[in-house]
C-alpha cells in the first residue's frame, strides 16, 4: 500500500477513509489483519505526527483499529484546541 498521511488534511478523516479501504478489500476477500493496518496507518503519519506515533507503538497491548481512531480524534481535537487558543492569545478573540 503507497500513502502518505498529509499535513493539511484531517488525519482522523484520511485514517478513517484507509479504514474504509481494508474493509472494502475485506468484502472482495482480500483481508489484510488489522495490525497490519494500524501500523501501516502509523507508520505514514505526517512529520508533525512522529512523536504521537512513537508513543502509540510504545503503549503495551495491541493497538486495535477503533483504539487508533479514538487517539488520533482526541489527539486532533487536542491540537486543534491548542491552536485556537494560541491565535486567541496572539490575534485575539477568533
Amino acid at each position: 500500500m503507497r500513502y502518505q498521511i498529509v499535513e493539511d488534511r484531517s488525519v482522523a478523516e484520511q485514517t478513517h477513509g484507509i479504514i474504509n479501504l481494508g474493509h472494502a478489500l475485506a468484502d472482495t476477500e482480500m483481508k489484510l489483519p488489522e495490525k497490519f493496518l494500524v501500523m501501516s496507518i502509523m507508520d505514514r503519519f505526517p512529520k508533525s505526527y512522529e512523536n504521537f506515533g512513537t508513543t502509540l507503538k510504545l503503549q503495551k497491548g495491541r493497538l486495535s483499529l477503533d483504539d487508533l481512531m479514538i487517539a488520533i480524534s482526541i489527539e486532533e481535537e487536542h491540537r486543534n484546541q491548542t491552536t485556537r487558543c494560541w491565535l486567541s492569545i496572539n490575534l485575539g478573540p477568533i
